[in-house]
């Protein structure tokens, strides 16, 4: 078993990533892209040549150990560039984009390691801008790519890292854009899904429903519902999707109540209800189905990782409902370091930044950042548990499942598992 991390500067560090056993056999994985040929003629749109003496440390997270000194001391280092949308027009985007650069520096400082820096590189949440960005960091001597956030700038950037064999660990959830040295550092819904639906059946489950907003996150859910339930022999009996802007859908409510109500009658105990919501919407939306009579002690309400915040966690209609989610006691501690560092809470996609760095990190300060190591079928540990990447590029996480207690809390009710089962690839 090796370990990826260097020692923190704290006894109380994060959960880090670790790897453990032998890479996936040759055959599963198709040959890496051929880099170009050096000196190459440069035409309009295409890339100049790489020079490390062209090397520029200035705007990059240095390790403190390493500040002062002369910019040629940094020739030969690798670099990790990270690309977010710090100025994106959405403040929301903005804060996610700051805490999980945040959450990069943080494994920087505590792996303490000595021959990488990062160099953070704004996106704006802008095609154009991303590309541009990736091209700058790769004439800046970057050596992998951290990010982008959203799928159309992570196609951009690729096109550009491409053509030199970069590795690209992004943070967006769709499928699309993974491959071709694209690897998605993300909680997809589809792995939700599954790991929900599989508890489930497995804890006697035999027919589903789902209660759901009618747009893109509803439809993806809806879609991998059915996909899993049919995988396991059991059946999706009714679905009713409403408009995300109608506080109250009080028709799709009456109507899905009585296909629970009919079907809890004949099958009692062994009809569940998927309500893919979060926040105040899941509060107002997750009590009309007992309000309209659904005895949500027999119906099993579930939900997806969106119900992962304590927001909504002392909903009595939610008592006694489960999701798929990372196991909580690892999450906690990585948060409760960052707020100490930071001075304020990380976002929900702060962690992933920080495993995401922390596994590059290792990998370019052993010499080891390459598709043999990055799609080990042991995978790595990490504040979100154990992930591995499959050979596509999207990647593969063990959840816990957890239930809503009632008080204002959560209890892992099925722990994530520790080890990946062979590849099925």
């Amino acid at each position: 078993m090796a370990l990826l991390a260097g020692c923190a500067t704290t006894d109380t560090s994060p959960t880090t990533p670790i790897y453990r056993g032998e890479e996936r056999p040759e055959s599963t994985r198709p040959e890496r892209p051929e880099p170009p040929k050096p000196k190459e003629e440069v035409k309009e749109n295409q890339i100049p040549e790489l020079q490390q003496s062209e090397i520029n440390p200035v705007g990059s997270v240095i390790p403190r150990h390493l500040r002062g000194l002369d910019p040629a001391a940094f020739e030969g280092m690798s670099e990790i560039a990270v690309l977010l949308p710090l100025t994106s027009s959405n403040a929301g985007v903005r804060k996610q984009a700051e805490s999980i650069l945040a959450g990069a520096e943080m494994a920087l400082f505590q792996a303490g390691i000595e021959n990488v820096i990062l160099i953070p590189k704004d996106t704006g949440g802008v095609q154009s801008k991303a590309r541009q960005a990736a091209i700058d960091a790769i004439n800046e001597g970057a050596d992998a790519f951290i990010g982008p956030v959203f799928a159309q700038n992570v196609s951009a950037v690729n096109e550009i890292a491409s053509r030199y064999s970069i590795p690209i660990l992004a943070f967006s959830t769709n499928g699309q854009v993974a491959g071709n040295g694209v690897y998605l550092v993300s909680l997809p819904l589809e792995e939700e899904v599954k790991r929900i639906v599989d508890w489930a059946t497995l804890n006697g489950i035999t027919q589903f429903a789902m209660f759901g907003p009618a747009n893109n996150y509803g439809y993806k859910v809806e879609s991998a519902l059915r996909f899993e339930a049919s995988l396991r022999n059991t059946t999706v009996i009714k679905t009713e999707l409403y408009d995300p802007k109608n506080p109250s859908p009080t028709d799709a409510a009456k109507r899905l109540a009585q296909t629970l109500i009919e079907a809890d009658e004949y099958t009692p105990g062994e009809i569940a209800v998927l309500i893919p919501e979060q926040g105040t919407r899941l509060r107002s939306v997750a009590p009309l189905l007992p309000y309209y009579d659904v005895d949500i002690k027999s119906v099993k309400l579930l939900g997806t990782g969106l119900w992962n915040s304590s927001q909504v966690w002392r909903e009595p209609t939610l008592e006694g409902g489960v999701f798929a989610a990372p196991d909580p006691s690892a999450l906690t501690q990585y948060k409760d370091i960052y707020k100490q560092i930071n001075g304020a809470d990380a976002s929900s996609m702060s962690s992933l930044g920080y495993d995401a760095t922390l596994m590059t990190l290792m990998m370019l300060s052993e010499g080891s950042l390459n598709r043999l190591s990055l799609e080990r079928r042991d995978g790595f540990i990490g504040t979100n548990g154990l992930f591995r990447f499959k050979t596509n590029g999207t990647i593969e996480r063990g959840l816990s499942v957890v239930q809503v207690t009632g008080r204002g809390d959560v209890r892992v009710i099925d722990p994530a598992q520790t080890t990946f089962e062979p590849d099925v690839f």
